[in-house]
């Protein structure tokens, strides 16, 4: 189906989920997907740059030598007055990795296939890659929702990856539907901050309105995928509700940076 002289990963990561399931071999399409999957995570290692966890500074006091740097300044303020230290006098400071549990939500529908699916699954990369993946739940919907990692999995990037192609793009856009299980998959976590980040246009033609289930989530953030048509409307009404909000996406070339700019602030 493809030109053999610009036949490369990223042609096929474009290309994969076009290809109906019974006009190749399984065998062909599963090493297809492999090189589709490896195209993905070269774009998303080439985004993101050198890896380097989040931390915040957290302020103890001092229990066990080594456990962090003395806090000289606020050391000194406990001591002024004192002929003798208290033990809690000494106080260390000691980075922290950050944690937030991230429900990702993102359309597969039919409307989906070829290369915006290939975008969206870079920018899910992106997010696997930027937090620690057993804070991240992904979601595809179409007519309805499925999860397809969840919270505290420990599934590596290239397995969710390459579960984004084998779903492929196929029925109707259910955003209820996707919102439903987005929030359900917070239920197995153990972190207080949890946002649900919603790829979509906003149109959806399958189940009903889905202002109810964003009114239910911790904090929700829409990235209101622009390239055709779009409900500017529902989507912004989504974040508002969902007490986060709108982030609109030009075109699907974009979404990636988009990702990481959202991880990179969540994590700040």
């Amino acid at each position: 189906m493809l030109d053999p002289e610009n036949l490369n990963g990223w042609t096929i990561a474009e290309n994969v989920t076009k290809i109906p399931h019974e006009t190749i071999d399984a065998d062909l399409k599963a090493y297809a997907r492999k090189l589709a999957v490896k195209a993905v995570l070269r774009r998303a290692f080439q985004l993101i740059g050198p890896i380097r966890p989040a931390k915040k500074q957290v302020a103890e006091v001092l229990s066990e030598p080594f456990r962090g740097e003395l806090d000289t300044e606020r050391t000194l303020e406990n001591l002024i007055g004192k002929e003798y230290p208290d033990p809690e006098d000494w106080i260390a400071l000691r980075r922290e990795q950050k944690r937030v549990q991230i429900a990702l939500m993102m359309d597969t529908s039919m409307s989906m296939s070829g290369k915006k699916l290939a975008l969206a699954a870079v920018a899910a990369a992106v997010l696997s890659m930027r937090v620690p993946i057993k804070d991240l739940a992904l979601i595809a919907f179409d007519s309805t929702a499925h999860t397809l990692s969840h919270l505290n999995s420990r599934e590596p990037t290239e397995t969710i990856v390459d579960k984004i192609f084998k779903h492929s793009a196929r029925g109707y856009t259910n955003i209820e539907a996707a919102l439903r299980e987005g929030r359900e998959a917070f239920e197995r976590g153990g972190v207080n901050r949890k946002v649900g980040l919603l790829i979509t246009d906003g149109i959806y033609t399958a189940g009903g309105s889905p202002v109810e289930e964003a009114s239910l989530f911790p904090r929700l953030f829409v990235f209101q995928t622009e390239e055709h048509k779009v409900d500017s409307g529902l989507c912004e009404k989504m974040a508002r509700v969902g007490k986060g909000r709108s982030i609109p996406v030009r075109g699907y070339e974009d979404l990636p940076q988009k990702m990481l700019d959202m991880a990179n602030q969540m994590l700040r």
